[in-house]
């Protein structure tokens, strides 16, 4: 069969078992077994309209993210999974990632993913010291990262991800160091590194606010990421996104179809959706959002139709994501237009600050480039 479109699919769990501070993504903790049960009918509800609505088009990948999807019972994500293969056509052999924390997994559900095709497991570890783990609010200790690691592995996972924080609140060089150390030693095929950073609304933002909790400085998180890149470099690690390293072919498929600004569909509260050059968004509400499914209704709560200027801008800034950059001959056959007749000032301007490189295919940013970010995507934003 031919299918017009392939786009990756995203499922969004929103249950934990605890709300860290720092987090601003949408997730509730609840023990209420029937909001539960309702929201994954919602979910199948969800699918079965969109695979009515797009019969032309194609999976290339799946992720569960949250929240903490193994907060479910194992029964409940392969059923989960299901319903992606029962309503849309999958590719075969295609990346399936679940994201999950320490602590959430034992040996049974982590062969039960495996079993309903899930070939990669991200485990957000973000720090081996016990000490720093319950400062910024996780309930899993280093010594849960490892069993929930071990397990993953002699499962049969030959793909785990192990999430790292930095910037973290009385973490000295050494203790970052330590903790890359005791990662790179779990032989992980990718890792992701996270600055810690303070998002509006988060009780991390009002202990900040009040004194109750200060930071490292911009300058010693920015001397920790830059040498957290010469750590993951020297055990084989490609830097290959700004936050993500990976061994040699285990990139994260799903996650370069967000930075190559490519077609994806998001199931679930809160979930957002890109698909032809339009944004989608659904209710975080969980009430609302089983409520509209209940009746047949998609439960988006806005939609934008991005402008040529806007579509071209998200382009570069996630080009630019990328250790490989934005390349030059992409850019003009999805615009009809080079890079440098729209952008010709910043890309000049970044240039000469030593920000931004080129080479005859590509803009890429520099290692400085890399520590201002940024500052570097404001230049595209008017």
């Amino acid at each position: 069969m031919k299918f017009n479109k392939s786009i990756g699919l995203y499922v969004h769990i929103p249950f934990c078992f605890s709300k860290c501070p720092y987090c601003d993504f949408f997730s509730i903790v609840t023990d209420n077994k029937q909001l539960k049960k309702n929201y994954l009918s919602a979910l199948r509800q969800e699918m079965e309209i969109y695979s009515q609505k797009n019969k032309d088009i194609e999976i290339i990948s799946i992720y569960l993210g949250g929240g903490t999807p193994t907060t479910l019972e194992g029964i409940h994500l392969r059923e989960i999974l299901d319903s992606c293969y029962s309503n849309f056509h999958i590719k075969k052999g295609m990346e399936i990632t679940v994201e999950g924390n320490p602590g959430t997994i034992y040996d049974e559900k982590i062969k039960m993913l495996l079993q309903a095709g899930v070939n990669r497991i991200s485990l957000g570890a973000q720090s081996f010291n016990n000490r720093i783990l319950k400062k910024i609010g996780r309930i899993h200790t280093k010594k849960d990262i490892i069993i929930s690691y071990k397990l993953a592995r002699e499962a049969g996972y030959k793909n785990i991800n192990l999430d790292i924080m930095f910037g973290l609140p009385g973490q000295s060089k050494a203790e970052f160091e330590q903790t890359l150390d005791e990662v790179v030693l779990l032989k992980p095929e990718h890792i992701s590194l996270y600055a810690l950073s303070v998002e509006p609304g988060t009780p991390l933002e009002y202990l900040v606010k009040k004194g109750k909790m200060k930071l490292p400085s911009d300058d010693f998180s920015n001397e920790l990421f830059l040498r957290a890149i010469d750590i993951l470099g020297g055990y084989g690690y490609e830097h290959y996104e700004i936050s993500n390293f990976a061994l040699s072919e285990k990139k994260c498929f799903h996650n370069q179809i967000y930075w190559k600004n490519q077609s994806y569909l998001g199931i679930g509260a809160g979930a957002s959706s890109y698909i032809d050059n339009k944004r989608y968004q659904n209710y975080r509400d969980l009430n609302e959002y089983v409520f509209l499914l209940e009746h047949g209704i998609l439960p988006i709560e806005f939609q934008e139709v991005l402008s040529w200027k806007e579509r071209m801008v998200e382009t570069i800034i996630l080009g630019l994501r990328m250790m490989e950059g934005l390349s030059k001959s992409d850019f003009l056959i999805k615009f009809n237009v080079p890079v440098e007749k729209i952008f010709f000032k910043p890309l000049q301007i970044l240039i000469k600050q030593g920000l931004l490189e080129e080479n005859e295919t590509s803009y890429f940013l520099t290692t400085k480039g890399i520590s201002l970010a940024n500052n570097v995507f404001m230049e595209f934003i008017d």
